[in-house]
């Protein structure tokens, strides 16, 4: 494993939102009320993008379909679909990012 670096921690704020690509990868850091949170892009439903799904406290709701996902375990609400892949966020100096596989 890796670190991926995402973002400078500087550059954070509530409601900051931005979509990495790295090889296969497609992350979506975002931060909301206060907590920063980094998950798959898309929905595991019909692979909808999730960069700019709306928020309600700790739940992401696919624009597509109206599907919900807890931020905290990734579980979807309405039990419709698979679970939404999160990365922990580890924080390096000034720096947050990920772990990756090594290639």
């Amino acid at each position: 494993m890796s670190f991926l670096p995402l973002e400078k921690l500087i550059n954070l704020y509530d409601g900051y939102r931005k979509v990495i690509k790295h090889n296969a990868l497609e992350v979506l850091i975002l931060q909301h009320e206060g907590q920063l949170y980094v998950l798959q892009n898309r929905c595991p439903h019909q692979e909808q993008p999730l960069h700019t799904a709306e928020v309600q406290g700790s739940v992401i709701f696919c624009s597509r379909h109206q599907y919900g996902f807890d931020l905290t375990t990734g579980k979807q609400l309405e039990s419709a679909c698979a679970a939404l892949k999160l990365y922990p966020p580890i924080f390096e100096g000034a720096v947050v990012g990920i772990e990756v596989d090594s290639d």
